[in-house]
């Protein structure tokens, strides 16, 4: 499965007149090795854990190719913290995110999925792809704030 990432990368890459590089490669095969939130200092962290040496930089910047070739996705959580998470082999989810620890929960919720889907019809769009998030507060944070 991974290959067929690569190849779409690949692919990617020659339509923008770049090399598909090892650390690039590296960089991918770590991103699709695990299926949880992420964000560029994680990355960087697992990376340096593994036999390949990548900077901070070609980490940033293949996060922004990965993004702009649709094999990851990049959220925005406000205080310009960014996290990425690969959508390929996943089923759709929106989130909930946590102003005060940052957690980020995952849920799926098939009635806004139904609206959402009204909407376009309605007013006669196409809907490539959308990203719910809710900022508030978890209840673990909750919880610790009570006297």
């Amino acid at each position: 499965m991974v290959e067929d990432f690569k190849e779409k990368f690949r692919e990617f890459l020659e339509t923008e007149d770049l090399k598909f590089t090892s650390e690039r490669e590296a960089i991918l095969e770590k991103i699709f090795s695990i299926h949880y939130h992420f964000d560029a200092d994680d990355l960087v962290f697992m990376l340096r854990g593994g036999k390949k040496r990548v900077s901070k930089a070609t980490v940033y910047r293949t996060l922004d190719l990965l993004v702009k070739s649709n094999l990851i996705i990049e959220h925005q959580l406000g205080d310009k913290k960014k996290i990425y998470e690969h959508v390929l082999g996943h089923s759709h989810h929106d989130h909930l995110i946590c102003l005060y620890c940052s957690k980020t929960i995952e849920f799926d919720e098939p009635m806004i999925e139904d609206f959402q889907d009204r909407v376009c019809e309605k007013l006669k769009f196409i809907p490539e792809r959308h990203s719910l998030k809710i900022f508030g507060k978890c209840q673990f944070c909750q919880k610790k704030s009570k006297p």
